[in-house]
């Protein structure tokens, strides 16, 4: 028997995986949110089932019956592929548990600002005024064009959503109206990033493409944080040429939100790295998560869905 630990807690307890993974898992729940933590509970672990949890080469190195590491999110950069890989150790993510969430949350987040629900919000609430010209500059959306930076599934799903307004939708991959990264900001009013933080797309978003905005830009990240410049994104904010931030990911998963520059700023949305989340999405993840293990300790290999570039046949 293999032995699985979920570095992460859910409320009700461990019942979903040890039915999932039954007769191929003992499965046990650690909490793990340093390095230090890692080693310590995983040592017999054969499989780890993480979300954010660092790790790293010393982590993976420092234990000895590793076999899989089990992303139950759809980005594994948390994951250090290089050392994994030479140590024969597989990983897994998901493809498309939180696909349908995370467009639901961008479309949400490009509705509520065409019609301007944040700021007269506050309008209403703070300043005590009842004053529809508070927000002047609104178009009707039919009007407006939307960016999507990267054209994955989540994307498409954006595409879908929006099909029925009549927006003009962009695009820098297949798909849509195929444009260049530069034409997307130049010619976009909304930009959404759809972009996986890999080798390759670590800070892709920066001054040479904030540059390219006009002005006005609403700027949406439900991707990762490291795809942008953070600095870079915030002087854009500052100068106007962003209008508005809706922002699910920043540089550091866990800000310090009493220093962060863009804790208190009324034209920048924040929310907690929770584009993803549903009752059922969370119940898809961890389902989806347990497969890959299940199907990796059976030799199912060729229904594991493997991170480009890894190993995928280890045991």
């Amino acid at each position: 028997m293999y032995k699985a630990v979920r570095m992460f807690n859910y409320k009700d307890g461990l019942g979903l995986e040890q039915e999932a993974l039954k007769g191929v898992c003992e499965v046990e729940e650690h909490v793990c949110s340093t390095e230090d933590d890692i080693i310590k509970y995983c040592q017999d672990a054969d499989a780890v089932m993480g979300i954010f949890e660092p790790l790293t080469a010393r982590v993976i190195n420092s234990l000895p019956k590793l076999k899989l590491i089990a992303c139950k999110s759809m980005g594994y950069n948390y994951v250090d592929l290089e050392a994994a890989k030479a140590r024969g150790i597989s990983v897994t993510h998901l493809r498309s548990a939180f696909s349908i969430d995370v467009a639901d949350y961008v479309t949400a987040c490009i509705l509520a600002h065409n019609k301007r629900l944040f700021a007269y919000d506050r309008s209403v609430r703070r300043d005590k005024k009842w004053d529809y010209s508070v927000c002047p500059d609104i178009h009707r959306f039919n009007a407006e064009t939307v960016g999507l930076a990267g054209f994955g599934q989540i994307a498409r799903l954006v595409a879908k959503n929006l099909s029925g307004f009549g927006v003009r939708i962009l695009g820098d991959e297949y798909g849509v109206t195929m444009v260049d990264m530069k034409t997307l900001f130049r010619e976009s009013d909304y930009i959404s990033l759809h972009v996986p933080l890999i080798e390759g797309t670590e800070h892709l978003i920066g001054k040479e493409l904030f540059d390219e905005i006009p002005d006005h830009l609403v700027f949406i990240n439900s991707a990762r944080g490291g795809v942008v410049v953070e600095q870079e994104m915030i002087d854009a904010i500052d100068s106007g040429k962003i209008s508005y931030a809706y922002l699910d990911v920043l540089t550091d998963e866990y800000p310090d939100l009493n220093t962060h520059p863009l804790a208190n700023r009324d034209n920048v949305i924040l929310t907690p790295h929770v584009a993803f989340y549903s009752q059922e999405s969370a119940r898809d993840g961890r389902l989806q998560c347990c497969a890959d293990i299940r199907n990796y300790f059976t030799g199912n290999y060729d229904k594991c869905v493997f991170v480009p570039g890894g190993n995928n046949v280890q045991k």
